[in-house]
C-alpha cells in the first residue's frame, strides 16, 4: 500500500475546513486550539501541530502517517483518529466564528449590547449604545448604517433597562423614525436597481410592490442625501432606456463618491454599469467600448473585482475581453498578473492562458496563442466556448498568412459548430450568432483560399458580412475583410 492510498477517498470534512484558514491566522489557530477555554484534550494541539506542517496540502500526508506521529508506537485505529478530526473540525468552526466577532462590527456591536442588557449592567449598556450610535453615524455612507442604527434605537426605545425620560424616549423614537424610513429607501432603490438589471438582461417581468412610491420619496430627498441619490440615479438608470449623457453623469458622481462607499458597495455599482455598458456595446453603440474600459480600469484600481479573497473567472475574462477589444494589451497583463492569485487554485492557470492567448491573438501572433490554446484542458462549458472562438480566430488568421491551415480551420469549424448545437442552455440569440460567426469564418478562409478572388468579391463577402443578423465578434470579422 503506498502512503497516500487511505487518500483515495473523498477528502475529510477537517481538511476542507482547515483549507478555509488563511495563512496569517495560523498563529491565531494555534492560540486557539491551545486555550484551555476552548479545547480540554491535550491530543487537538498535537493533532493541528502535525497537520499544520503539511497546510494547506494535508493531503499529502496518509491517514496511517497522521496516527502514527499522534499515537506513536500504537495500531493504527481510524475510528479513534475519526473523532479526533471530528473534534478539531469543531474546534475550526468555532474559530471562524470567534473570528468574524472579532473582526466586524455588525456582529460584534449587537452581541456586546446583548452581553451587558443580559448581565443587568444598564451604564455600560447605555455608553456601548451612545459609542456605536456616534460611529454608525459618521459612516452615513454604507448603506447597511440605517438598518444597523434602526436595530440600536429598537432596543433603546422597546427594551428599556430603566425608566426613560419622556424627552428621551421622544428623541429615541424619532431617530427610530427616520433610521426606519431611511433604511427601507435605501435598502428598496438597491433592490429596484437589481430587478430593473434582471429585467434587461434575462427579458424577466417584475412590478415589485411599492416601487413607484420609494421612487417619488426617494426624489424628494435625494438632494438633501448624497446616498440615496447615488442609488435613486442607478435604479432610473437600469428602470429603462437611458442616454450615454445621463450614463457619463452617473458614472462621474460614482467616482466622486466611490471611495466613501464601502467595498462591496462599490462592487455592486461596478457590475451594474459593466452591464449597462456590455448592453449598448452589443447593440453596436461602440462609444461605450471606452467607458467600459474606464469602469474596468476603475474597479482593478480599488481591487473591486475581488469578493471574499476571489475573483470569478467570469469577471476575469470579462475584463481581459474588454482591455484587449480596447486596444490595452500592457494593462491586461497587469491586470492578469496581479489578479491571477485570487482566482480559484482549479482555475487559475487555465484563465491566465486564455487571457494570455487572446493578447497574442490581438496583437496578431496567430502560431504562439494557437499553440498556447493547445494545452489548455477545461471541460467547463464557459471554458469551451471561449476555447473553441479563440482558436478558431486563431486558425483563421492563421488561415489568411497561410493557406495550407485550410483543412486544420474546417475542423475547427465543424467541431465549434457541433458543440453550440448542443448548448441547450445557450440563449437562442446567442447561439444563432455563433452559428453565423463560423459560416463567416468559413467564407473567409474560403475566399482566401482561391487569393482573395477579386474586388468584387470581397466586396459581396462584407456585404453579405454586414446582413448577417444575430453575429458575434462582428467588428473583429469587419476588421478583417
Amino acid at each position: 500500500m503506498s502512503p497516500r492510498s487511505s487518500n483515495s477517498m473523498a477528502k475529510p470534512k477537517l481538511y476542507r475546513l482547515l483549507e478555509q484558514l488563511d495563512g496569517r491566522e495560523l498563529p491565531w489557530f494555534d492560540k486557539f486550539v491551545g486555550s484551555p477555554y476552548f479545547n480540554s484534550s491535550e491530543l487537538l494541539p498535537r493533532l493541528w501541530g502535525i497537520l499544520r506542517e503539511a497546510f494547506p496540502d494535508f493531503e499529502k500526508l496518509s491517514r496511517e502517517q497522521v496516527f502514527a506521529a499522534l499515537c506513536p508506537g500504537q495500531p493504527f485505529d481510524a475510528p479513534f483518529l475519526n473523532a479526533r478530526y471530528s473534534e478539531l473540525g469543531r474546534l475550526a468552526e468555532e474559530f471562524f466564528v470567534q473570528q468574524e466577532l472579532r473582526r466586524n462590527a455588525a456582529l460584534s456591536g449587537p452581541a456586546r449590547r446583548a452581553a451587558y442588557r443580559s448581565r443587568k449592567l444598564p451604564r455600560r449598556y447605555q455608553r456601548e449604545c451612545r459609542r456605536q450610535e456616534e460611529e454608525l453615524e459618521a459612516d452615513s455612507w454604507d448603506i447597511r448604517n440605517a438598518g444597523r442604527l434602526l436595530g440600536l434605537y429598537d432596543e433603546l426605545y422597546f427594551g428599556q433597562m430603566r425608566s426613560a425620560r419622556q424627552e428621551e424616549g421622544n428623541e429615541t423614537v424619532q431617530k427610530a423614525m427616520f433610521y426606519l424610513d431611511r433604511h427601507f429607501i435605501l435598502l428598496k432603490l438597491k433592490y429596484l436597481a437589481d430587478l430593473y438589471a434582471r429585467q434587461q438582461t434575462f427579458n424577466e417581468s417584475h412590478a415589485p410592490p411599492f416601487q413607484e412610491a420609494v421612487l417619488a420619496e426617494a426624489a424628494r430627498i435625494q438632494e438633501h442625501s448624497p446616498l440615496v441619490r447615488l442609488y435613486y440615479r442607478l435604479a432610473l438608470l437600469l428602470r429603462g432606456g437611458f442616454s450615454e449623457e445621463s450614463f457619463r453623469a452617473l458614472w462621474g458622481i460614482f467616482q466622486q463618491d466611490s471611495s466613501r462607499l464601502p467595498p462591496d458597495e462599490q462592487s455592486f455599482f461596478i457590475a451594474k454599469f459593466a452591464s449597462l455598458a456590455f448592453q449598448r456595446l452589443t447593440r453596436g453603440e461602440m462609444v461605450y467600448q471606452d467607458l467600459l474600459m474606464e469602469v474596468y480600469k476603475h474597479a482593478d484600481e480599488g481591487q473591486l473585482l475581488v469578493e471574499d479573497g476571489q475573483i470569478t473567472d467570469t469577471s476575469f475574462s470579462n475584463a481581459c475581453t474588454v482591455g484587449i477589444n480596447a486596444g490595452a494589451f500592457d494593462w491586461v497583463l497587469g491586470f492578469m498578473a496581479r489578479h491571477k492569485q485570487y482566482l480559484p487554485p482549479s482555475e487559475a492557470e487555465q484563465a491566465y492562458a486564455l487571457g494570455k492567448a487572446g493578447v497574442l491573438l490581438a496583437r496578431k501572433d496567430y502560431k504562439e496563442a494557437h499553440l498556447l490554446l493547445q494545452g489548455i484542458r477545461d471541460r467547463r462549458p464557459n471554458f469551451q466556448l471561449r476555447l473553441h472562438s479563440l482558436t478558431l480566430r486563431c486558425l483563421l488568421g492563421l488561415c489568411l498568412e497561410d493557406t495550407s491551415c485550410y483543412s486544420a480551420l474546417c475542423h475547427g469549424a465543424e467541431a465549434f459548430s457541433r458543440y453550440i448545437r448542443r448548448q441547450h442552455s445557450l440563449a437562442a440569440g446567442r447561439k444563432q450568432g455563433y452559428l453565423n460567426f463560423i459560416k463567416a469564418v468559413r467564407k473567409i478562409a474560403a475566399l482566401r483560399l482561391h487569393g482573395w478572388a477579386s474586388a468584387r468579391a470581397r466586396s459581396s463577402l462584407r456585404q453579405w458580412v454586414g446582413s448577417l443578423d444575430p453575429l458575434m465578434l462582428r467588428p473583429w470579422l469587419e476588421q478583417l475583410l
